[in-house]
């Protein structure tokens, strides 16, 4: 799962574009923290950039995916209209500015929160780093007597895995 954060700067553009469109553009950012590179690499001077389509082909994502001791972090750097190329001269102009030094990030629940009713029903992904494991006892269960595969209960929060124990539990047999 990738850390996903935005420049200052990318947050200002979520306000700017308007109550319509930011959930829109949230909801598809929400892609980068399961697939870093879901989307589609840029030329020219945002080699190394990529963009995420938003919408009936209006809104474009510009981030990049840096790779910091094996933590995939994607940024976003620019979110604006396709028109006229609009958002990625924006996003080069931006990338120049900053030279060699890190901009300044933030996360992305700390975005949707920041935004609040702009964000409307989007919720963050939950942080892998934050979410409480499985017991062993609870797993071994769920793999042995539930029939769930291994995989599939590593995956589960510790919430998802009570809730499928306790269905199965309460079930007829």
């Amino acid at each position: 799962m990738a850390e996903v954060s935005f420049t200052d700067a990318a947050i200002d553009d979520l306000r700017r574009i308007g109550p319509d469109a930011v959930p829109k553009v949230l909801k598809k950012v929400l892609l980068l923290a399961d697939n870093a590179e879901a989307g589609y690499p840029l030329g020219g001077e945002l080699t190394g950039y990529r963009k995420l389509v938003v919408g009936r082909n209006t809104w474009r994502v510009v981030y990049r995916v840096a790779d910091d001791k094996s933590v995939e972090i994607c940024e976003v750097w620019a979110v604006g209209a396709r028109a006229d190329a609009e958002v990625y001269a924006e996003a080069a102009a931006r990338v120049r500015a900053a030279g060699e030094s890190d901009p300044v990030l933030v996360g992305l629940g700390q975005v949707i929160e920041q935004l609040g009713r702009l964000a409307g029903d989007v919720t963050p992904p939950e942080s892998r780093r934050t979410r409480e494991p499985v017991p062993n006892w609870l797993a071994e269960r769920l793999i042995h007597t539930v029939g769930l595969a291994p995989e599939k209960v590593a995956a589960l929060s510790l919430e998802e895995a009570v809730d499928r124990w306790t269905e199965f539990m309460t079930r007829p047999h």
